[in-house]
């Protein structure tokens, strides 16, 4: 079904006339996050938690960023990685980055299963970004998760044209098929009135894509960086054709130049690349985006699959429509629990400990765990003011965490029932409708909304330093004794981990 030929308007004969009917589809979803990712991205001041946010507030999002994170191209070492703040750290900012932005354009793509132009465009864009990101780091350069990238992204327009052009992709698609010896550029532009490079242009604009990914689509890049992104497509579409093609050798020919490496070895990292870019897709888009890559490459496919090393969510529950200002989607899934998730998060917690981790990242990781192992709606943990005199959120993880964050502040003065837990000592279960009484303060219930909560102290020795909070205040459902008592075990863990991190500081 067409997508942007559903709109109340068809976009006029321009590149940006396009973007704003793109938008008005299911496309702001993968802008959103291209937007979000690059604004966290790129400030030098940014944590691991708002990284972390950006990901988690889409459940499919986050199982396909941790899938990708496991694969053996991006994990070699097998190590388990369970949450999204553990990615961060352990693979750095970037490379959670691209492969968010991959995880994103492949997620969008594949809302209805993509099939003929638009498989090809996605499995010629995991190739060729594979392909530059090991040319980069090859010569030597230390851009590498930014030149894959611009590679994935150097022929978006082309890719989401084809899944949502409409009529519009019926006719270039036919005249296409009437012109074949014409040059495509000159086709599109006299079916569209534009090339679909500027497409690519213009929304690179529109969602902040980054300087590199407009630069390489300029004929000729000052750029090397750029330069590669733009030749690895070249490579990708001569290889098509067989690497002992005069297409081939000439686009490999390029890349020597503007990498600066002898022939034979852009030759020798090109061939091992394309097996990692089987890896990849197989890893971005299962077997069907490998299959597409394989046999655009002009080999045989595989007989089976690699082996998945981590299942990265349960199965979903009912899908629940979410009232207020939650911040992505009209239409979410509650998490269901999910034991399995929770035994490697607490594992991985208690292996963390060894490296001496922050707080926050600890604390980061206790709150996914809640959220999509015990699955509670919101998680977060509050701290209290250097003064000691308010209790305020620190960090949140689920949904509705905005104005989660927004309302959760109280004076130590005014006792209610969240404060009390400072003093109480152990985790408690509030469920409003066993009776109102006065520690159900206005100002809880407007965190709480009258439903059950879970809350737990947070301490180093006897001193209280916060609190762990959770709910299942947007999808209504109750908070039974095994959730509970989840929480318990990661609020324990939560504990625990403070305890030896304050060991670690004192001095011998």
């Amino acid at each position: 079904m067409s997508h942007v030929a559903s709109m109340s308007r068809p976009p006029s004969r321009s590149p940006d006339s396009w973007v704003e009917a793109l938008e008005e589809s299911r496309i702001p979803v993968l802008a959103r996050t291209a937007r979000e990712v690059g604004a966290v991205t790129g400030r030098e001041d940014a944590s691991v938690a708002e990284l972390a946010a950006v990901v988690l507030r889409d459940a499919p999002l986050t199982a396909r960023v941790l899938h990708v994170a496991n694969s053996s191209y991006y994990n070699p070492t097998s190590a388990s990685i369970s949450t999204v703040s553990r990615a961060v750290v352990v693979l750095g900012f970037e490379t959670v980055r691209s492969i968010c932005l991959s995880a994103a354009v492949v997620e969008t793509l594949s809302a209805v299963p993509p099939a003929g132009r638009v498989l090809e465009e996605l499995a010629r864009a995991v190739h060729a970004a594979v392909q530059a990101k090991a040319l980069e780091e090859a010569r030597g350069g230390a851009r590498g998760e930014e030149v894959f990238i611009a590679a994935l992204l150097h022929r978006l327009g082309p890719m989401v044209f084809w899944w949502g052009g409409g009529e519009a992709a019926q006719e270039l698609a036919r005249a296409l098929e009437e012109r074949p010896g014409e040059d495509p550029v000159e086709v599109e532009r006299s079916v569209l009135g534009f090339s679909l490079d500027r497409l690519t242009a213009a929304l690179s604009r529109s969602w902040r894509l980054g300087p590199l990914v407009e630069e390489a689509l300029s004929p000729r890049p000052a750029d090397p960086a750029a330069r590669i992104a733009r030749a690895s497509h070249a490579l990708v579409a001569a290889i098509a054709r067989g690497w002992a093609s005069p297409e081939a050798q000439l686009a490999l020919r390029e890349l020597a130049r503007s990498t600066g490496l002898e022939l034979e070895e852009v030759v020798r990292v090109a061939r091992e690349s394309e097996r990692h870019a089987e890896e990849t897709a197989r890893a971005l888009g299962g077997e069907t985006l490998a299959a597409a890559l394989i046999a655009h490459a002009g080999r045989e496919t595989s007989a089976h699959g690699r082996q998945e090393r981590l299942s990265a969510s349960g199965p979903p529950s009912a899908s629940i429509q979410v009232p207020g200002d939650w911040e992505t989607h009209r239409d979410w899934t509650a998490p269901d629990p999910d034991p399995m998730l929770q035994l490697r998060i607490l594992r991985e917690l208690a292996a963390l400990l060894d490296e001496r981790p922050n707080v926050v990242l600890m604390l980061e990781m206790v709150l996914e765990g809640l959220h999509r192992g015990v699955g509670m709606d919101r998680t977060l943990f509050a701290l209290l003011s250097p003064d000691r005199r308010f209790l305020r959120a620190k960090h949140a993880v689920g949904v509705e965490t905005e104005a989660l964050r927004r309302s959760f502040s109280f004076p130590l003065s005014e006792p209610n029932a969240i404060v009390s837990v400072l003093e109480g000592g152990r985790a408690v279960l509030v469920d409003p409708a066993e009776g109102e009484g006065p520690s159900l303060t206005p100002e809880v219930l407007a965190v709480t909304g009258g439903c059950p909560f879970c809350a737990a102290p947070l301490r180093v020795g006897r001193r209280a330093i916060g609190l762990l909070y959770a709910d299942r205040r947007p999808s209504g459902r109750p908070i039974d004794a095994e959730s509970f008592a989840s929480f318990r075990q990661f609020s324990q863990q939560a504990n625990l981990g403070l305890a030896a991190l304050e060991l670690h500081r004192s001095p011998p």
